[in-house]
């Protein structure tokens, strides 16, 4: 697949950025409810750009060259950001940062998805590639001096190597930035620009926002482990292997994460995402019942389940109840509303929760939202039972 090698490199930046913005914010002096916020406004700096930045690629189909140009933006921003020390500039830093980061992804994955075509069932075959990217960088970082966490140009160094490395592969790898031509209906879409939000919305189905909205409450419920993992492997466990610790997750959504093609087959997308909900659910209360190393190892592994399940299947759903021409807004939608707005809400009350009442009530308070995603589609579904 053409795609591997940038999906390689792109989720090597990942693999930087997640164990290590953290720790960047608190080497420039932070505090953690300041960390929360200025996590909170990465992501949210992240959300609605990329819908429209999608909408117009989705017409025009030149995916590469947008790709670019946002990778671009993630290596400029890393100066200021490491060298500057003020809230307001820090906060700027992180939102063009954000832009970059999150909006690669999605037209990434809508690249995937359109070569696909009707077998999108197989996206976790092709996405596996980033999971890998992401283990070798951490283990990279774990087991080698590459960064000085305690120091910021040392951490922004290594946030700017593979995204360097991933605009060449989108430069140099044939094919990558051959504009892809607008299907039928594309062409004369106009647009999120030319029409109203609420009536370019309103033609995704009612199923598609249902699913957005347990999609947002099972990534909600992740923001312990998906944001403040490497701070509390660090201050409240006392040791320096967030990095391997992010290693060991990624690792165990790679079998998930291939084989995601069988299981959703075999059950559905949406039996997977209540499943994956359940379990984010558990993995939260296994931190906080068990506050140790080996809880850490145990809580890791339920990635398996809570990212490498859930991320194809949540990606397939999406695919499979959007029009074709609407796909890279509707996993721009994913990443933004699902994703990111449960990242911002998410961070700012774990960085407060963090400071008042320490990381074991953070991880029990997180863990509710996903049971409540069960409920709520329990409760839909007796409803549409009841009307037949």
């Amino acid at each position: 697949m053409i795609l591997a090698i940038p999906l390689f490199l792109l989720f090597c930046v990942y693999g930087v950025v997640n164990a290590y913005l953290p720790v960047l914010l608190s080497s420039l002096g932070y505090s953690i409810a300041h960390i929360g916020i200025l996590q909170g406004i990465f992501e949210a700096s992240g959300m609605l750009i990329p819908v429209f930045v999608s909408s117009r690629v989705e017409r025009n189909g030149n995916y590469g060259w947008v790709v670019i140009i946002l990778a671009a933006v993630m290596i400029v921003v890393l100066p200021p950001l490491a060298l500057v020390i003020t809230f307001p500039v820090t906060a700027i830093a992180l939102a063009f940062l954000a832009v970059g980061y999150k909006g690669t992804v999605p037209l990434v994955d809508a690249m995937v998805s359109h070569s696909l075509g009707d077998k999108t069932v197989n996206y976790g075959k092709i996405r596996v590639m980033g999971s890998i990217g992401f283990v070798c960088m951490t283990l990279l970082l774990q087991f080698t001096p590459l960064v000085n966490p305690s120091s910021p140009p040392s951490i922004a160094r290594m946030f700017a190597l593979p995204s360097f490395l991933f605009i060449l592969s989108m430069l140099f790898i044939p094919g990558l930035l051959v504009k892809r031509p607008p299907s039928a209906d594309a062409s004369s879409d106009k647009g999120l620009s030319r029409m109203g939000i609420r009536s370019y919305l309103e033609q995704f189905p009612r199923s598609f926002w249902i699913g957005v909205f347990l999609i947002f409450l099972g990534f909600f419920g992740m923001t312990p482990s998906q944001r403040f993992l490497s701070l509390y492997v660090r201050d409240y466990l006392g040791l320096e292997s967030y990095a391997g610790l992010w290693a060991l997750s990624a690792a165990a959504e790679i079998p998930f994460m291939f084989l995601s093609g069988w299981f959703i087959g075999k059950w559905g997308t949406r039996r997977i995402l209540l499943f994956a909900l359940i379990s984010i659910t558990a993995r939260n209360l296994v931190y906080a019942s068990f506050p140790t190393f080996s809880g850490a190892i145990a809580g890791q592994l339920f990635h398996s389940v809570c990212f490498g399940l859930f991320h194809p299947a949540a990606v397939v759903f999406i695919s499979e109840r959007v029009p074709k021409r609407l796909l890279a807004v509707g996993l721009t939608i994913y990443t933004s509303v699902a994703v990111s707005m449960s990242s911002v809400i998410g961070n700012v009350a774990g960085g407060f929760i963090i400071d008042r009442w320490g990381y074991r009530v953070l991880f029990v308070f997180f863990s509710v939202f996903p049971l409540l995603g069960v409920l709520f589609f329990m409760l839909m579904r007796t409803r549409k039972q009841g009307t037949h």
